[in-house]
């Protein structure tokens, strides 16, 4: 655990080669230029991350391919394609699957500005909508005015099809509309806009904001930005998003695809619960992913690797000392977890247990689709669980290590301006610092292993 933190401080450029264990204090604030500023989303990371990554490895070269098997938001697929790359994202979560598909596709801007001209009218023009959300307590995350007005919107974005003809070109525009309406769903609800918890304050009670001028205003912030990034782009790019987990068949997935280049932030440890994060936002866009209910979005949150949504069953004859990782010092982590916390020891235990057991997977499936001397950048927190704290970067080395990959170095920057910052009471905290990893896949025949935990 760092304990005093000296911080190098650099302005926008990150330098091309960092001494290992440094830890940056980057000046920046260009976070959210390009379509970086979609859509909100939590613990994504800053743009500066994979935009060093590709100029430190694929600097002067073009159309190369470049993977981000958890890709959230797109953070990494758009700097890559922005600076002449293919890419591909993979993430099991599908309204972030479809942020990053929007962030990172063409649009016809001529037929955006005649859609938006259709949708501005349309919008003023009708009073009720058809689209009603499959939730018995909408009216206790919405006003009856916000209701109304999102119906209004949803039920227009749905008729662009039929209105402007089923073509892949007017399906583009109809997802990034999608997007637009989800991101001002959360500040037009009830529920608290800064919250890693989706949930109505009774005590800092909230006023929505009013859901046409925030719709309008986003919209024409869509349109600016999507015709830029259109118009900056090389239109033989591609972008393939792929909803999935990245655990498991990933070459399959991948359909043998050369990489030259991988960069992503796995989630952490007891992740944020991206589902009940974005519940609000389901209510309104999770028809179109079968997750319009909550017990739809349960269902699927089970999936997710770091979930900490789990039934007791599964976990019933789990101990860490019948099971256990094969790393020493990991190993005991878990036994404390499991020994001191009296009240979630067990469970807390096997939830971290699962995470690293599912990062190994990961990291098997990725030596699969890597060939030698290929590099996979990896941008994680450490963490705590149950006031036990896990060097949670140093231990993904060591499973890295074993599966095929070397660490080329390691360092941090501090983080800043979270989105939905929040104080976890023990159970995790405030990360302050995110490690870049920096691995290089190797000679898998000296160095890989199967099957490490028993």
């Amino acid at each position: 655990m760092i304990n005093t933190l000296e911080y190098l401080f650099v302005k926008e450029v990150i330098p091309t080669e960092i001494e290992q264990d440094v830890i940056l204090n980057i000046s920046t604030r260009n976070v959210n230029t390009h379509t970086h500023s979609f859509h909100k989303y939590p613990a994504k990371f800053i743009p500066h991350i994979p935009k060093w990554a590709i100029e430190k490895y694929l600097n002067g070269k073009k159309n190369k391919n470049i993977l981000d098997p958890f890709c959230g938001s797109g953070t990494t697929l758009v700097e890559g394609i922005l600076a002449g790359h293919n890419v591909i994202g993979v993430d099991i979560d599908p309204l972030s699957a479809l942020i990053s598909k929007v962030k990172t596709t063409m649009v016809d801007v001529t037929e955006l500005n005649k859609i938006s001209t259709w949708l501005n009218k349309e919008i003023k023009k009708n009073k009720t909508g058809n689209f009603k959300p499959d939730c018995e307590t909408i009216e206790h995350w919405f006003t009856k005015e916000a209701i109304e007005k999102l119906s209004i919107i949803r039920t227009l974005i749905n008729q662009i099809p039929e209105k402007f003809g089923n073509t892949k070109k007017i399906k583009d525009i109809q997802d990034l509309l999608v997007i637009c309406f989800s991101s001002i769903i959360r500040r037009v609800s009830n529920a608290d806009n800064e919250s890693q918890k989706t949930y109505v304050s009774h005590t800092n009670v909230k006023v929505p904001e009013e859901v046409n001028t925030l719709f309008f205003s986003q919209f024409d912030l869509f349109i600016d930005r999507i015709s830029k990034f259109s118009k900056v782009i090389d239109p033989k790019l591609t972008s393939r998003i792929i909803c999935s987990s990245s655990a498991q068949l990933l070459g399959k997935k991948l359909k043998g695809q050369n990489i030259d280049l991988a960069i992503t932030s796995p989630p952490y440890i007891k992740a944020i619960d991206y589902i009940y994060n974005q519940m609000v936002e389901l209510f309104w866009v999770g028809d179109l992913f079968n997750m319009q209910t909550q017990t739809k979005q349960n269902r699927k949150k089970i999936e997710y690797i770091g979930n900490k949504q789990i039934q007791k069953i599964e976990f019933n004859n789990y101990t860490p000392y019948n099971t256990i990782l094969n790393i020493d010092r990991l190993d005991e982590k878990l036994q404390q977890v499991y020994d001191i916390d009296k009240k979630n020891g067990h469970k807390h235990s096997y939830v971290t247990f699962k995470y690293f057991a599912e990062m190994e997977k990961h990291f098997s499936e990725m030596a699969n689709c890597l060939s030698m001397g290929t590099h996979y950048v990896m941008v994680v927190g450490d963490s705590n669980v149950s006031n036990i704290y896990f060097d949670t970067a140093d231990f993904l080395i060591d499973i890295a290590e074993r599966n095929g990959f070397r660490i080329t170095n390691k360092w941090g920057y501090k983080i800043k301006n979270r989105y939905m910052r929040f104080d976890r009471k023990g159970r995790g905290g405030i990360i302050e610092i995110d490690w870049v990893l920096d691995f290089e896949k190797c000679n898998t025949n000296l160095i890989h292993i199967k099957n490490h935990y028993t």
